[in-house]
């Protein structure tokens, strides 16, 4: 039975510690692509340069920043997007993170892909949908 949606993780974000000096990792199922340095994107800079990796089995990828130019930043910001198909596997995400050390998610992005034929489109979306940031309650 085919199920009336498919919910995937889209995309992670998180920041880590990293020894002083520190490079971005090998990271095992993916290869180095490019390694270049990061043009602002905001009002003040955050890191100098963003390794790119992509997924030797799908169209993941991962975006490591590193050489922080602020001091109130953590050394490493790390992006994993996962394959438009298939999403982002748990393995994908912790052969990534395996390599941080205090590891703090700072965004999680899912996608909900729903049957043809259900009615659910951009129209039904913009009508019913709130979108926003959710903060945990303790």
């Amino acid at each position: 039975m085919q199920s009336d949606v498919e919910i995937r993780i889209d995309r992670v974000q998180g920041v880590s510690d990293a020894p002083p000096g520190h490079k971005p990792p090998i990271i095992r199922g993916f290869d180095v692509v490019r390694d270049t340095w990061v043009s602002r994107q905001t009002e003040i800079d955050t890191y100098r340069r963003c390794r790119e990796y992509h997924s030797f089995d799908d169209a993941a990828r991962i975006y490591w920043q590193y050489e922080r130019l602020q001091p109130f930043l953590m050394p490493w910001k790390v992006s994993i997007i996962g394959d438009d198909r298939t999403g982002l596997t748990r393995k994908q995400i912790e052969v990534a993170i395996e390599h941080c050390h205090k590891f703090r998610f700072i965004t999680v992005e899912l996608a909900f892909d729903f049957r043809p034929g259900l009615g659910v489109d951009r129209a039904f979306a913009k009508r019913h949908a709130i979108f926003g940031k959710s903060r945990r309650q303790f």
